[in-house]
Formats: structure tokens, C-alpha cells, sequence
């Protein structure tokens, strides 16, 4: 009996030793590792997606570094699902993944595309808000829009052109991105063409022409520029940029072909590109938001419609204007000291 016991014993044994050196393995080779790269114990209490469609722009940056901070302030934790990484998700995929996840809200631009605003009224069914943020689906079930009021935009566009017009006859070529276009954009469109067809005054004709813009890829958006100062009968004499992409697009072909001081540019947001044109004096003005209010707001929607139930319809973003004379209170210190 006792010679039984012996190695059944010995086995028990080898098998203790054998755990406590796993463990004590385990306990030595995970004592180095930083929480923060396994990600946060935190606990929140909801769960927001922000779905950008090019989170490489630094507007859609600076709007999620806002939404972010935002959320985590009020106990949210917000997840970035961006279209623009190296996989083959679209954002009708991200939406799909948001619903089936049962996310407590989502903030995105909508695209206006209609298997979008299907997909918006899907997650509505499922108790999920969606707050559109930049541009607008008035038609979605969407809870809230955050952004900027079109009218206001097209007034800002059209006092800008309004100075610039020269005497005489003057062609302006609109600039849009033919991926965003939606009514919000047309209405921007009308609002600039009957206030410069109003207030151009006498002695002035001006002919007004949107042009559609492909900027998927960038090769796209710099041939299709190229083609204005290159394949047009006439270059215009004023260029109005919707887009931020597109502004930097037009600043390069402005420099490459020569045509600094012949063609104004009236540009869109502020990237450090865009700034440092219109220090240079080859971009004669940019129309910009505040992006910090775009993400606070959007974070803002979500939580105020889960207390209360309800929101506001439309949380508007104001505008301004930046030229030669206050660029500077935008340029960052560092490049203000070299300056």
C-alpha cells in the first residue's frame, strides 16, 4: 500500500511545483507591462462610436480629440471607427457593427446616401441615437445635426467673394466635394450665387459656376484641379474651396502653375497648410469653425438625449472668417516666435 502512495504522491507533487513555477512565470514576465497598453480598467457608463469618413484630415482629428475629451469628462468612453484605415470597411459597414454591438450613440457625417439614412432609422428602432455632425440628413431619423448653419456659410462665402470682385466681368468656380454633396451644400451654393448676383452692384457681371470635385483619392482631386489651370478655356478669377482637401489641392496648383496673384482663393477650415498660405499672402482668405465645439456638442447630444429623452433638433457651430490682417491669433506660438 505504501509503494502505492509513493508516486502517486511524487505526481501530486510535480504537479503542485509545476504550477507555482507557471505562476510565478506568469507573475515575473506581466510586471513590466503599462495597463494603459492593454487598454483601461476604467469602467463608463456608455458606449459612443464616432464613424469618420477621413480621420487623416486634421479636421476630423481635432473633432474627435474634442468628442473624446468630452466624453470621457462625462463618464462615456467614445470609439473611433475611421473608413479611411487599410481595411475594406465602409461606413454603411461601421453603422452595421455599431447596431449589432448595441452602442449607446453615434456620431457621424452621414454621406447622404440612401442605404445610410436606412441604416440610421435601423438604429433608431434599436434605441440608438445618431447625431450627424459637419453635414446633415434632414430626411434620417437622425436625433440632432451639429454643425454649421448653411445660409450663414453662403453669406460668409459671398461677402468674401463681394470684396474680391474685380470691375468688369469676373468668373468664380465653386469647388465641391462631390463625395459630401448634399442639400445642405446646394444651399450654400444658393445663398453665395443671390448674394453676389445682389450686391455686386453696377459695373460688375459675374458668372458663377459649382464645379463637382472627386477627392476618394488625392490623385483624383489634383488632375481634376490640374484640369482648371491647365485644360479651361479661361481661368477663373476667384476660387472658392468647400473642402479642406480641396483648398490644399488648389493652394499646390496655384504655386505650380504660376498663378500666385492672378487667381484669389477663398479657402475652407484651417489646416496648418491652409494657415500658412494665407500668412504667405497665396490663399486671400479661408471661412473656419471651431471643431472643439463640433465634438463637445456631438458628445453633448448623446448624453442630453439619455437623460432627458429628448434634444435639440440642431446645435448650431459659428463661423469665422481669417485673412492676412488675423492669422496670427490662429498660427501655433512655436511658428509666431520663429516668425
Amino acid at each position: 500500500m505504501k509503494k502505492t502512495w509513493i508516486p502517486i504522491s511524487a505526481g501530486v507533487l510535480i504537479c503542485i511545483l509545476l504550477m507555482t513555477g507557471m505562476w510565478v512565470y506568469y507573475r515575473v514576465s506581466t510586471r513590466g507591462i503599462d495597463l494603459q497598453e492593454i487598454g483601461s480598467q476604467e469602467n463608463y457608463d456608455r458606449h459612443y462610436v464616432l464613424i469618420a469618413d477621413d480621420i487623416g484630415t486634421s479636421l476630423w482629428n481635432r473633432v474627435y480629440e474634442s468628442a473624446q475629451q468630452e466624453a470621457m469628462s462625462t463618464g462615456a468612453y467614445l470609439e473611433l471607427l475611421d473608413t479611411n484605415v487599410m481595411t475594406d470597411y465602409t461606413a454603411e459597414d461601421y453603422l452595421r457593427i455599431s447596431i449589432a454591438s448595441k452602442v449607446d450613440g453615434i456620431i457621424m457625417r452621414p454621406g447622404g446616401s440612401p442605404r445610410i439614412r436606412e441604416l440610421i432609422s435601423e438604429a433608431a428602432r434599436n434605441g440608438i441615437p445618431v447625431v450627424t455632425a459637419l453635414e446633415d440628413d434632414s430626411e434620417s431619423e437622425r436625433i440632432s445635426f451639429v454643425g454649421i448653419n448653411s445660409y450663414q456659410m453662403g453669406t460668409a462665402y459671398g461677402e468674401e467673394i463681394l470684396k474680391l470682385l474685380p470691375e468688369g466681368r469676373s468668373d468664380v468656380l465653386i469647388l465641391v466635394n462631390a463625395n459630401t454633396r448634399d442639400t445642405g451644400t446646394n444651399l450654400v451654393l444658393s445663398q453665395i450665387s443671390n448674394l453676389v448676383r445682389e450686391q455686386a452692384g453696377p459695373g460688375r457681371t459675374v458668372e458663377i459656376e459649382p464645379c463637382d470635385i472627386n477627392i476618394s483619392e488625392n490623385f483624383d482631386s489634383d488632375e481634376a484641379i490640374r484640369d482648371i489651370f491647365v485644360n479651361r478655356r479661361e481661368i477663373p478669377d476667384i476660387l472658392v474651396c468647400l473642402d479642406e482637401v480641396i483648398t490644399e489641392c488648389a493652394y499646390q496648383a496655384l504655386v505650380d502653375y504660376n498663378q500666385v496673384g492672378n487667381v484669389d482663393v477663398i479657402g475652407y477650415y484651417t489646416s496648418d497648410t491652409i494657415l500658412d498660405a494665407i500668412k504667405r499672402g497665396t490663399i486671400a482668405t479661408t471661412v473656419t469653425f471651431s471643431t472643439e465645439e463640433i465634438g463637445r456638442y456631438s458628445v453633448d447630444a448623446l448624453n442630453e438625449y439619455h437623460s432627458l429623452g429628448h434634444v435639440s433638433n440642431y446645435f448650431n457651430v459659428g463661423l469665422e472668417v481669417l485673412n492676412r490682417e488675423n492669422v496670427d491669433d490662429f498660427l501655433p506660438q512655436e511658428e509666431m516666435q520663429e516668425n
